[in-house]
């Protein structure tokens, strides 16, 4: 029987509301030896991709155990829960994209269960609440050392919603087409790649976004002088456009979604 001591969090539904108490109270008392960890409760409401994103880049760095994630009002299929690192961790979540990125960053699922047994759900008096109802209830019998088998019917892994994260494509010019998939609070915008993406090209570039064309260098932050645009490494291992010493004076266009070229000077 694998109990989990720790239950991270991420979810949309926000703190203006009773719901995260809600849930933080049907955790203590299915398994009261767990502690949980709120990692974000703030996603945009229904926003996947950027819960997949936040939760692929965090995972690495979380406790072991389990890790409890909800984003979306409606379950259109039958939430999951995957365990992963021969039993050291499940990701209970929604089957609609969220938990993709984080598993494969772990290294793949190593068996996955749909949760299809009721009798660990709570019944709700109204439209079934995803994370009170359903996802929380069951992630607190996990953690208190109920096993798969008993919470739900086998799937296999591979049927699984992929994840929303979007990947980059090498074009046929040679250019790297990428996507901002997020922006820092202090305004640099982060790409979906690293730098062994760039590996064949060199240390100056040009990026194209919009109507905008701007040349960079691929340098580390603290490199950047004030003021000056450039390409940097960022702390999850991937690249961002950011300007120097964190200023967020970012050109006009790059937003999560914008796609940007991004090919050799010559």
């Amino acid at each position: 029987m694998t109990r989990f001591d720790t239950v991270t969090c991420l979810t949309d539904m926000g703190i203006s509301d009773e719901s995260v108490g809600l849930l933080h109270s049907i955790l203590r008392d299915l398994s009261p030896a767990s502690r949980v960890i709120d990692l974000c409760h703030d996603i945009h409401p229904g926003d996947v991709r950027a819960g997949s994103l936040m939760l692929a880049r965090s995972v690495p760095y979380l406790a072991s155990g389990l890790v409890l994630a909800s984003v979306g009002s409606v379950l259109d299929r039958p939430a999951v829960a995957v365990e992963v690192g021969d039993g050291q961790a499940v990701l209970v979540g929604p089957d609609n994209g969220l938990l993709g990125a984080a598993v494969a960053v772990v290294g793949g699922a190593d068996r996955a269960v749909q949760l299809t047994n009721t009798e660990f759900h709570i019944a709700s008096p109204g439209v079934q609440h995803p994370a009170r109802d359903v996802i929380g209830p069951v992630s607190a019998h996990l953690a208190a050392g109920r096993s798969l088998e008993e919470v739900g019917d086998h799937i296999e892994p591979s049927l699984l919603l992929p994840s929303l994260v979007p990947v980059p494509r090498l074009e046929d010019s040679g250019s790297i087409s990428a996507e901002v998939i997020g922006i820092s609070r202090r305004g640099a915008a982060q790409l979906n790649i690293d730098r062994d993406t760039l590996s064949e090209m060199g240390d100056v570039l040009i990026l194209e976004f919009g109507e905008e064309q701007r040349v960079v260098r691929l340098q580390a932050p603290t490199e950047v002088n004030p003021g000056q645009l450039a390409l940097v490494d960022d702390e999850y291992g991937l690249l961002a456009v950011a300007t120097g010493r964190d200023e967020g004076l970012m050109p006009q266009g790059l937003e999560i979604g914008t796609e940007v070229t991004v090919r050799e000077a010559t």
